[in-house]
This record gives structure tokens, sequence and C-alpha cells, in this order.
């Protein structure tokens, strides 16, 4: 079985590589955790620090108002809506956060979340649920351990506010049915809180094909831009619905001694101080990505985790942790005689970067099936077909 390389000629990934300065001293399988930033993006990012340095933070920013508005259209221009409805934040937590805890639940209400949910979003829901009084309901996975579209549904009733999961969990690359959800969201005029944070960039991912009224996710992973920004998609019939949990001056103007008027896209939940430097460089890393062509890039990564998902399911003493109908550019596993912080670091030190899958990261689907922590990688469409044959050389040869 080898990756279909006509998705990105050779020609082009000789490219792609050259311009990723970081494939040259290491093999990088954490593009789930942190992909490598390609030159045009590293340069975007120090051009406008210069300008800062040299003019200043202020008016830096102004002389770059066009770059950073295009920020917003590239971001529709790949994930879907209108630019209006984009948000940039310092984080996807923070995207998710500010949605999260403006949806004005009482107490009564209930909220429904998935088994694979991520810890950050489940503690905020535990907290919700605690504090306003809401019930948290989880649906279950089914008996092929996929996402039971059945018993989800089955937990809407008429106090249900809002419908929350993720696309893709951290933990494996199990990728959750969101259009359906979306459908049966929609049924029932419920809030859809979608976490795309594994999702974008990695596959095609449109707000109107799936129907969620809120997505949010981040720079840093299969995007490959810098950390410190994330975004939140709101569509105008969200921020109909939704009460800010804060206001700054960016989300409010103060028109008069005891009154303001808020924004009416969703820029109203973002701050006004930010790191123009790194909103730049997203920007960048969006264009480069649109400039590859998003249906290419998708294609070969995914054709890339399939490769290495097989060579490792062959290996001898690998245990593969993954569900059963994983297909996702995320795998996790597990080697015997070894715990995964070990594998992790033995890799480290053969200079190959891999992560680990926690129990703490995604307990309710982990803890059920007996997995304390797993091996993660998550390959790249600039990854090539002899590094993961490196890389599954080295997990065999581990004893």
């Amino acid at each position: 079985m080898t990756p279909d390389s006509a998705l990105i000629i050779d020609q082009d990934l000789d490219r792609l590589r050259a311009e990723t300065p970081g494939v040259s001293g290491r093999l990088h399988l954490d593009n789930c955790g942190a992909s490598l930033m390609p030159t045009p993006v590293v340069e975007a990012m120090t051009a406008h620090l210069r300008r800062e340095v040299e003019l200043g933070g202020y008016v830096a920013q102004e002389q770059q108002s066009d770059a950073h508005a295009a920020v917003y259209a590239s971001l529709a221009k790949l994930t879907g809506g209108k630019p209006e409805d984009y948000a940039l934040t310092s984080s996807a937590v923070d995207a998710w956060n500010k949605a999260f805890y403006s949806v004005p639940f009482e107490a009564g209400d209930n909220l429904i979340t998935a088994f694979n949910e991520y810890c950050s979003n489940f503690v905020a829901i535990l907290h919700r649920g605690k504090a306003a009084g809401v019930e948290v309901r989880v649906a279950r996975a089914g008996a092929d351990g996929a996402l039971d579209l059945a018993h989800l549904e089955s937990l809407v009733d008429g106090r249900t506010k809002l419908i929350a999961i993720s696309e893709v969990p951290s933990s494996s690359g199990q990728v959750n049915p969101v259009k359906a959800v979306g459908d049966i969201a929609r049924a029932h005029d419920i809030l859809y809180l979608l976490d795309a944070c594994q999702a974008v960039g990695q596959m095609a991912v449109k707000v109107e094909d799936i129907g969620c009224d809120m997505l949010t996710a981040t720079s840093r992973k299969f995007l490959r831009g810098p950390r410190g920004v994330g975004f939140l998609y709101a569509s105008a019939r969200a921020r109909d619905r939704l009460t800010p949990v804060m206001l700054t001056n960016q989300a409010a103007a103060w028109v008069a001694a005891d009154h303001y008027e808020l924004r009416h896209d969703t820029r109203l939940f973002e701050a006004w101080e930010r790191s123009m430097v790194n909103e730049l460089g997203f920007g960048a890393a969006l264009d480069y990505l649109l400039g590859l062509g998003p249906d290419r890039a998708f294609g070969r990564t995914q054709k890339m985790a399939a490769y290495l998902r097989a060579g490792l399911s062959r290996l001898k003493g690998v245990t593969m942790t993954c569900p059963a109908d994983a297909q996702a550019a995320i795998i996790t596993f597990n080697k015997e005689g070894f715990d995964a912080a070990e594998v992790k670091a033995r890799m480290n030190a053969m200079g190959v970067g891999v992560q680990i899958a926690s129990v703490v990261h995604t307990r309710l689907d982990l803890e059920p099936r007996g997995i304390d922590s797993a091996v993660r990688v998550s390959p790249h469409y600039y990854n090539t077909v002899q590094e993961l044959d490196r890389f599954l050389e080295l997990v065999d040869a581990l004893k």
C-alpha cells in the first residue's frame, strides 16, 4: 500500500519540504499538537515584528489593516460563512469558552455533549452545569464505537439549549458524524457548538454543510500557523441568541455616559489587545493552504494517515488504541513492554516527535476502554513515505 502521491505531485512535495525548515533535522509526527510552520508564515510574522520594532505596535497595525482584514476573508473561503461571522482569539479554548459561556442557560436547562469530548471543554461544561443548574447529558458510543446518533437525539427535550461536541477527539482518529448532529440540532432548533480544532486543516470543514451555529479551531495544528491564535465562527442566528459573557471596547462602543452599543458581527467576541504578529502569520498559513489547494492537501494527509495506521497495525507487539472506525490523521497505539511516556522519550532521542494521548484528555472515551495513555502520532501532507517507513522501523526495533 502506497499513498497516492498524485494528490500532491513530487515536485510540489519537494517544494513544500524546502519551505518547511523543520523537516531537515527532525521527523515530525505531532501535527495534531503543533505543525511545522512553512517559510511564508515565518516571513509574514518576522516582517510585521520588524514593523513593530521600527514603528510601534499601533502604527504597524494601522499600516497592515488591509492584510489583517484579509485574514477573515481567508477563513470564510476555507471554512464557509462570511468574513463578519469570524472572530480571532488568543486560542481555540478562548474561542470555545467565549461562545459556550455566552449561551443563556437557565436553571433546569440541559446540554448534550459526546463521550469523546475534550477535557478543556468538558471541565467548562461541568463548571457551568454546577454553577447554573444545567443538566449535562452525554451521548454514548454505540456497539461499533461510533457516536450513537439515536441515543443523542433521545436526550433532546424541550429544555435542551445546546449540543456541543468535537469533530475529531484529541485521543484518536475517530471522526464524529457532525453533519448528522447538525441535522438533529436544526430539527429541534437547538444551538450547535462544534470544536473543530483537530479537523480544520486536515479535512474539509464547511459550516454550511455541517449545520453548526458556532465553530472553533486553532492556528497551530493542521493549519500550520503559529501558537497564540484561535478563531470563532458564529452565525447571525447564533449571535441573535448569545449573550456575550464579557464586553470590551472591541465588543461595544460607548456612545453615551450611560449607554453602549454592541457590534453586530462576531468580532464582538474579540479583545482589543492582540498579537498582530501571530494573526498575520495565521493569515499567511490560511493563504498557504488555499494556494496549495485544500482538497489536494487533505487527500494526501489522509492517505499518509492510512499508510501509517496500516503499517502500525501490522507490527508485532503493537496494540492499536483508536476505535475501529478511526480514519483521521491522528493515530494512537501502545508498544508491548513500554509505557507511552517511555516511547515518546526514546523517539525524541532519535529525532522523532510524537505525543501522548492521556486519559485526562478524553476520560469518558479512554477510561471505559481501560486505556490510561497511548502514543499519539499525526502525519501531515509534507511527510514522506520514507519518513513513515523509518518510524515504523524504529517502533518495531523497540525492545
